[in-house]
Formats: structure tokens, sequence, C-alpha cells
């Protein structure tokens, strides 16, 4: 997977707000995997109780899926 050509500009500009630079080349997947985990740990790490954990997983959910159908 690409993540240069093969994610969307606004699905990029996602990825940067947690520190996933995504570059022009192939990554393995085992780099995808270690980006949903690190995609994962942080919806997780917001808080349930005011909302901010759903408003993480709306805002990281379609890049993760994206992530999760290609580790496969």
């Amino acid at each position: 997977m690409n993540l240069g050509t093969d994610l969307s500009k606004k699905n990029q500009e996602v990825l940067q707000e947690i520190g996933i630079k995504s570059e022009n080349r192939e990554y393995s997947k085992e780099e995808i995997k270690s980006f949903s985990n690190i995609i994962g740990e942080h919806i997780y790490s917001q808080s349930s109780k005011n909302g901010d954990m759903a408003k993480a997983l709306t805002i990281y959910g379609d890049v993760l899926n994206i992530f999760v159908r290609n580790e496969k």
C-alpha cells in the first residue's frame, strides 16, 4: 500500500495529526499493521466520559478501516 497515492488528502492529514507521515512509497503489511495499532491506541487513549473517544473514532475510523483491509 502506498500512503501517498492510496489515501485521500484528508486521510493523510488525519494521520499527520497523530504523527504518521505518509510518504509516496510502498509500505509493508507490518508497517500498515503498526499504523493500525498507533491509531487504535490513540482512539483508546481518549476519554469516553466526555465523548472524546467517539469523536476520535469518527475522525480516524475511515483510515483505520482502510489499514485493516490492507493488513491481510
